[in-house]
C-alpha cells in the first residue's frame, strides 16, 4: 500500500511534534508516525500512580519491546542494558531513553527549560585558549558549533514565549538583573511568567550559597504559573517528572499536534507504528519511509520531505539501518550527563513529595568556562541544580543511603523519620564526545520484528570522574552550612550508560566530510531527509538540552517553510514547495 503526502514526522517528541504542527498550521499535508500511544486526556485521569508509571515504566519503551545493548568498550559483547532489564519495567527514567507516545519525553520531563551560554557553542577553543589543546583527551572529537549563540537567541525568545516558560532573567539587553542569573548570556527580554515559588528547604540553600558567595536563582521551568495560552497553572501536585501533567501547566508537545490535528484537517497521527527504513531514489533523495503498523503490515509511505524527529539514539538507529552513513559519522560522538547526585537529610520538614522538582535554584558560578584553574584538570564546569520537590517514596527506595535495610522495621524506621526531611542537590558533568564512545547496530540481539538491536558503547572516563568528584566537594561544603545531619553520593562513575540526556549521534555542521546534517537538520547524503534534536549538538554543554532542541526544531521548520534567515557559510533558504514541486 502507498500513499502520498508533503512530508512525513517520525517521532512527535519535543522536535518532531513541534515541527510536525508548524508544517501542518503552514498549510503542508503532514502524517506524523508515532511508536506509541495517541493519548487522550482520559488516559491519565489516575496518573498518580507510582507503579504504573515509575516502578513499571509504562510511558517508557521496555527491553522487551525495544531492546537495547550495552558494553563499555569493543573488547566486550554487548548486553541487554544490564541496569534496565527488570521483569517489572525499566524503574529510574533518568537511566533509560524518554517516553514515547505523541509528546515523547516533554510528556514526562520535568520540564528545565535553560538556554545554552554563548562559549557553550565554543567549546573547543574556549577551552583550547584557556588550557591549551594538550590539554584536551587525545581520542576526543570535540568541535565548535557551526552556530552560535546570536542565532539561536530569537529562536530561545521563542520557545519561551509562544510555548510559555516561567523564570527570572539574569540579563536583559546587557544589563544584570535583581535575583536572576548574572551569568547568564545577554536576552532581549525575559520570561513571559515568574518562577515557580520555590520550596521552603530551598531557601536555606539560598541563604547558605548567598553566604558562601554564590548567586543562586529560580530553575527556568516551561511548567506555568499562571494561567498562559490556555494552559492551567502549576497545582504543585508533586507527580511531575515521569509523569503526564494532568492540568496542562507543563509544555508538551503532545498538546501541540493534539490540537493542531483537531483544529485543521493537515495533520494525521498514526500511532503504534515502527518505522523500520527510510527510502531513497536512485539519486539518493528520499521518497519515504517503511513502517510496521499496528498489526505487524509493511506500509510504505511517500513524500518528499521525511523528519527524523526521534531521540538522539533512535534517530541514529533508523539512519544506520537505512544504509545512510556515507561519511561513516552516523552514531558517532556521543556525549551524556553525568548528574552526581547528592542526597541528605536535613533537621527541619522539606515535604519533598510537593511541588515540581524545579522549584528549587541553580547556581552558575562555576558553570561552562566559568570552571576556576583547577589541579583535578576539569576542562569544563557545571550548574549546582537543588531538587525540592517531586520525590515520591518508590523513587527514594531506589536511592536510599547504603547502610539502609530495604526492607523490615529498620526500613520503616528510617522513611518515617526521615523521608519528610530529604533534600538532593545535583549538577550535569558533561562527557566529552570521543572516538571510544558510539552507537551502532547489534551484531545478534534483535526486537520482534527482526530489526537489529541498538547497541552502546560507552564507559565513564578518568576526566568525567575527576569532574564529579571536583563537584562533590562543593555539595559538600554547602550540606555542611546547611546543617544537613547526613548525606550520601551517587558514584561519580555510574552504573547507567544513559542518561535522558544522550546527544550527539548525529552531529551538524556544514562541512559534509565531518557531520551528517547541517544546522537545518537536513541529512549531507539524502536531500529532503532530516534528523533533528539533540542528535545535531556537536557537543553537550552542561544544562538540560531541550529548550535548545525546541530553538533547532523552530529554526528547522522556518527553514522549510521559508521564513527564516541564518547566517553563517553555505546558508540557504529553501522553500518547502520547491520539496513538493
Amino acid at each position: 500500500m502507498t500513499q502520498q503526502i508533503d512530508a512525513i514526522v517520525v517521532g512527535l517528541g519535543a522536535s518532531g511534534g513541534l515541527i510536525a504542527t508548524e508544517l501542518a498550521r503552514a498549510g503542508l499535508k503532514v502524517v506524523g508516525l508515532e511508536k506509541g500511544a495517541f493519548y487522550q486526556d482520559a488516559d491519565f485521569l489516575t496518573k498518580f500512580d507510582e507503579i504504573r508509571y515509575y516502578t513499571r515504566s509504562a510511558m517508557v519503551p521496555h527491553m522487551g519491546s525495544d531492546p537495547i545493548t550495552w558494553r563499555p568498550n569493543e573488547n566486550k559483547k554487548g548486553a541487554v542494558l544490564p541496569w534496565a532489564s527488570n521483569k517489572m519495567g525499566l524503574g529510574d527514567p533518568f537511566q533509560t531513553p524518554p517516553s514515547i507516545g505523541t509528546g515523547g519525553g516533554t510528556r514526562s520531563w520535568g520540564g528545565a527549560a535553560f538556554r545554552f551560554r554563548e562559549k557553550d557553542f565554543s567549546m573547543r577553543s574556549t577551552i583550547i585558549e584557556r588550557f591549551s589543546e594538550s590539554a584536551l583527551p587525545e581520542d576526543t572529537t570535540i568541535v565548535d558549533w557551526p552556530i552560535g549563540y546570536k542565532e539561536l537567541e530569537p529562536y530561545y525568545d521563542r520557545v519561551e514565549w509562544e510555548l510559555g516558560v516561567s523564570g527570572k532573567a539574569g540579563n536583559i539587553k546587557g544589563e544584570i538583573q535583581a535575583n536572576g542569573n548574572p551569568f547568564e548570556s545577554t536576552r532581549d527580554r525575559g520570561y513571559p511568567m515568574s518562577p515557580l515559588p520555590r520550596a521552603a528547604a530551598d531557601n536555606l540553600f539560598v541563604e547558605t550559597s548567598t553566604k558562601l558567595g554564590y548567586h543562586p536563582y529560580p530553575t527556568p521551568s516551561a511548567i506555568a504559573t499562571e494561567n498562559y495560552k490556555g494552559r492551567s497553572a502549576c497545582t504543585n501536585c508533586g507527580f511531575c517528572h515521569g509523569y503526564h501533567c494532568h492540568v496542562g501547566a507543563k509544555v508538551s508537545t503532545h498538546d501541540l499536534v493534539k490540537t493542531a490535528a483537531m483544529e485543521t484537517d493537515n495533520l494525521e497521527i498514526r500511532p503504534y507504528v515502527r518505522v523500520f527504513r527510510v527510502n531513497k531514489d536512485s539519486t539518493g533523495r528520499v521518497r519515504g519511509v517503511s513502517y510496521y503498523d499496528s498489526e505487524g503490515k509493511v506500509v510504505d509511505l511517500e513524500a518528499d520531505i521525511v523528519i527524523l524527529g526521534c531521540y538522539a539514539l533512535e534517530n541514529a538507529r533508523l539512519l544506520l539501518a537505512s544504509g545512510i552513513n556515507e561519511n561513516g559519522h552516523v552514531g558517532k560522538h556521543l556525549a551524556m550527563h553525568n548528574y552526581g547526585w547528592f542526597t541528605g537529610i536535613l533537621p527541619e520538614w522539606t515535604n519533598p513529595f510537593m511541588g515540581s522538582l524545579q522549584s528549587g535554584s541553580v547556581l552558575d558560578d562555576l558553570t561552562s568556562e566559568l570552571i576556576p584553574d583547577n589541579d583535578e584538570g576539569v576542562l569544563w564546569g557545571s550548574p549546582i541544580n537543588t531538587w525540592t520537590g517531586d520525590m515520591q517514596p518508590m523513587e527514594i527506595i531506589h536511592s536510599l543511603p547504603p547502610h539502609v535495610p530495604r526492607w523490615g522495621k529498620g526500613f520503616k524506621d528510617w522513611m518515617s523519620e526521615n523521608y519528610r526531611k530529604l533534600f538532593k542537590m545535583y549538577s550535569q558533568h558533561s562527557s566529552l564526545p570521543s572516538k571510544q564512545f558510539y552507537v551502532d547496530l547489534d551484531p545478534k540481539v534483535k526486537d520482534k520484528f527482526g530489526q537489529p538491536a541498538m547497541r552502546i558503547t560507552h564507559d565513564w572516563t578518568d576526566n568525567d570522574r575527576k569532574t564529579v568528584e571536583y563537584f562533590m566537594k562543593i555539595k559538600r561544603k554547602i550540606a555542611q552550612e546547611m546543617g544537613m545531619t547526613d548525606w550520601w553520593e551517587d558514584s561519580p562513575t555510574p552504573a547507567y550508560h544513559i542518561s535522558v540526556h544522550d546527544t550527539g549521534t548525529h552531529r551538524m555542521g556544514w562541512d559534509p566530510s565531518s557531520s551528517v546534517v547541517n544546522p537545518f537538520g537536513e541529512v549531507h547524503e539524502c536531500k529532503g531527509l532530516y534528523a533533528v534534536g539533540g542528535g545535531q549538538f556537536p557537543t553537550l554543554p552542561s544544562y538540560n538540552p531541550t529548550e535548545t532542541i525546541m530553538a533547532l526544531a523552530y529554526l528547522t521548520a522556518d527553514h522549510l517553510l521559508g521564513r527564516g534567515q541564518l547566517e553563517g557559510k553555505n546558508t540557504k533558504i529553501i522553500n518547502a514547495q520547491t520539496h513538493l514541486a
